[in-house]
């Protein structure tokens, strides 16, 4: 699931920055998004509850966990993309050059300091890797609260498309991926952004 709306102007970069959520709409937020869950939980019960260390993630994941009864897992593989010297700056302040580099390049490149798209898809697959490797062989339901660019990233991945594939895809706050992972790794994607 993707976080709640975080507390930060329009037209700023933020990923690693560690931007709250918005306080006033965080009893709201966590109470759609448990409706959310529930919907696509079909029945079914959760297992564990994960979270990005990242404040607008995390507090609406701690909520939930304990709405559910879980102790909450954070795990810093599951934070949003590093945009190192971007980080807060305006958009439109950034250099247009190194803007269209990113573009040319969105695997690859790296902002000053940064990380680059492919770093992002090395740690989620290392999280999901150290995740299967513990699984009981249960039918197990693993919820994150995590950023968009991440989710899109690492579904992608989990379905073997290009990177790049799901980077256009929607993902609007406090709304899910459902992904289906099978014991031989192979993924279905149930539902997005529902």
């Amino acid at each position: 699931m993707r976080h709640p709306p975080p507390d930060i102007a329009p037209g700023i970069c933020y990923g690693r920055a560690d931007v709250p959520p918005i306080d006033t709409i965080l009893p709201s937020a966590l109470s759609t998004m448990l409706t959310r869950l529930g919907d696509a939980l079909d029945g079914r019960r959760v297992t564990s509850i994960h979270s990005s260390p990242l404040r607008r993630a995390q507090r609406v994941a701690q909520e939930m966990a304990g709405h559910l009864g879980l102790r909450l897992q954070v795990d810093a593989r599951l934070g949003e993309m590093d945009f190192g010297a971007w980080e807060r700056c305006r958009w439109d302040d950034i250099d247009r050059k190194a803007l269209d580099a990113w573009a040319a390049d969105v695997c690859g490149y790296a902002p000053p300091d940064g990380e680059s798209a492919r770093d992002v898809v090395r740690r989620m697959d290392a999280w999901a890797r150290a995740l299967r490797s513990q699984a009981t062989g249960e039918d197990e339901v693993h919820v994150v609260v995590a950023h968009a660019g991440p989710i899109r990233l690492h579904t992608a991945t989990a379905l073997r498309l290009p990177t790049t594939a799901c980077l256009s895809w929607t993902l609007d706050f406090g709304h899910l991926c459902h992904l289906d992972i099978a014991d031989d790794g192979q993924a279905r994607l149930i539902r997005w952004n529902a």
